[in-house]
């Protein structure tokens, strides 16, 4: 797996610098999905492996000043950026932030109206997020909520970037992730079955399509040409053939030719789902 981007988990693609760009590059569809999801005023909220706090000032919003937010992350450097923002006030709800693990979550049970993961199962195997799924359970209150928004990457676009380049891509990375058991940034859309063995109730799903079309904003340029650099590493490190690896060099080393064409597109694809603790 590529070290782009890392934290000092191990963990690509999650330090705050690549985190927020990509929530930034996404805002109103984040928003829209944790607006979903039904959070009230007065809740006690977890956010689960915060990253660097892109969800926690809208939670704040959301629960206001009569509830509570807690975030987790793994990465120290993820908490410390979290609890700057706290200190900050940027959160209108008070904040519990600790570095500590989803497999073995620090809280008592029941604690929490509602549980938000975001991001995190990609890097997991079915054996963990089967033990975060059941840590979520216990920490979350009879008729609270458990909700998980994770990526379906088999639809990321960059046109006029040839999509079967990229569909290669991520066959060769669903290839390498069944040696390896990672659920992988495109398991979004097939993770109901983890709240069904969890016994949560009243399952549903809703996805978003990210579309940014030319002109491309200067926060989304710097995003998008972070995310080429990251694919062509991932190119090579999977062996894909020297004319993709061409292709993915080439957009990497001039992403405005690619940004600047008037058919130019994003598109990714991120799918909530939600599910309730009996009661």
């Amino acid at each position: 797996m590529s070290d782009a981007w890392m934290t000092s988990t191990g963990h690509a693609v999650s330090d705050a610098s690549w985190l927020d760009l990509h929530f930034q590059t996404c805002r109103a569809e984040n928003e829209d999905a944790l607006q979903y999801v039904g959070v009230e005023p007065g809740w006690t909220v977890l956010d689960a492996d915060c990253g660097s706090g892109g969800y926690i000032p809208l939670l704040g919003k959301l629960v206001g000043p009569t509830g509570w937010v807690a975030a987790l992350d793994l990465a120290p450097e993820n908490v410390a950026q979290v609890e700057r923002l706290a200190r900050d006030g940027h959160c209108a709800a008070p904040v519990d932030v600790r570095v500590g693990s989803v497999l073995d979550l620090p809280f008592a049970d029941p604690t929490f109206d509602c549980v938000w993961c975001a991001n995190v199962a990609q890097y997991l195997t079915e054996a963990e997020f089967t033990r975060v799924m059941d840590e979520f359970r216990r920490v979350t209150k009879p008729s609270g909520l458990v909700a998980v928004k994770e990526s379906d990457g088999t639809l990321l676009q960059l046109l006029p970037l040839d999509p079967a380049i990229m569909a290669r891509q991520v066959a060769a990375r669903l290839a390498k992730a069944a040696e390896t058991g990672a659920l992988g940034a495109w398991c979004g859309s097939s993770l109901a079955r983890f709240f069904r063995q969890t016994g949560l109730t009243e399952i549903v799903r809703k996805g978003w399509l990210v579309e940014r079309w030319a002109p491309v904003p200067p926060h989304t340029r710097e995003f998008l040409a972070m995310g080429l650099r990251y694919h062509a590493k991932l190119a090579e490190e999977h062996d894909l053939s020297p004319a993709d690896c061409e292709a993915y060099n080439a957009a990497a080393a001039d992403p405005d030719r690619l940004f600047d064409d008037p058919d130019f597109c994003f598109r990714e694809y991120f799918v909530v789902t939600l599910g309730h603790v009996p009661a």
